[in-house]
């Protein structure tokens, strides 16, 4: 019991268990996760030892109890689909932001994720803001309507995989994209590309925004938009941000115009603690 979903906890039971060549299955259920292993009993006490001292660090056990019980006969160790029913008492981890490995792929131009805004794994990404319903699995999460295209299926079947089991796992050709619209007629963000991913899902105007680009396109603009002063309406997991230049006085008095808010300090967004 604890906060033990979304944390690759049931990829770590998985890894364990197969490390000490025990037997059964974990699942998540409305309650948290639960596990039925079976081998041989030095093991067996090995496993109940190490499964608290070596959770993923993000996870937080609240309770951890046990029974034995007679031998089942399992031939190996798998995950099951989950079980929703009964008291819903697990608790659902806030999002976390994102880890080392996943942001050393986003700045890697020979990674597949490179530059992709969306990217996470098991170790961080969204998880509270995308949840509609417990356990927490791709099809209770705003993720449902995204299929994973092959190669993020494999990561999310490849028990080796940092995205092992990782529910919000997507990328630039299945994920959720980036797009820009702007006021203005026909105005285009500089560096743009016809036909670039995801499109044609996106249409020219929606009322009195025009359409300027996605991915890479739709960033730049958002940068062009911010230097003429201009605020910007980023839509992230939960809500809008407005955005300004912080060192644009004019920018900064019409948000605070905007928002009714002539004097309470504003959010500042920088790149880290150093800046």
């Amino acid at each position: 019991h604890g906060a033990v979903q979304g944390v690759g906890f049931r990829p770590f039971v998985y890894r364990l268990a197969n490390e000490l060549a025990l037997h059964g299955w974990v699942i998540n259920d409305t309650r948290g996760v639960f596990i039925e292993v079976e081998g041989n009993a030095d093991r067996l006490e090995a496993f109940l030892a190490r499964l608290p001292a070596e959770a993923p660090a993000v996870a937080r056990i609240v309770r951890l109890a046990h029974a034995w019980l007679p031998p089942a006969g399992y031939s190996g160790f798998e995950i099951r689909h989950s079980d929703g029913g009964g008291e819903r008492s697990v608790l659902v981890l806030p999002d976390l932001a994102t880890c080392p490995a996943c942001r050393a792929e986003l700045f890697d131009a020979a990674n597949r994720r490179h530059r992709y805004p969306f990217t996470n794994c098991t170790d961080c990404g969204p998880r509270f803001t995308i949840v509609q319903a417990l356990p927490y699995d791709r099809p209770n999460t705003t993720m449902r309507g995204f299929a994973l295209c092959p190669a993020c299926q494999a990561e999310y079947d490849d028990p080796r995989d940092r995205r092992f089991h990782a529910q919000p796992n997507a990328c630039a050709v299945c994920g959720p994209q980036v797009a820009f619209y702007g006021r203005g007629e026909g105005r285009r963000a500089r560096g743009r590309k016809e036909g670039a991913s995801g499109e044609g899902r996106w249409p020219a105007r929606v009322g009195d925004w025009t359409f300027a680009g996605t991915d890479e396109v739709a960033l730049r603009a958002a940068e062009d938009a911010l230097r003429r002063g201009e605020i910007v309406a980023a839509k992230g997991l939960g809500g809008f941000h407005l955005l300004v230049d912080a060192r644009n006085e004019e920018a900064v008095q019409r948000l605070r115009e905007r928002k009714a808010r002539p004097a309470k300090p504003l959010a500042v967004m920088v790149r880290d603690l150093a800046q």
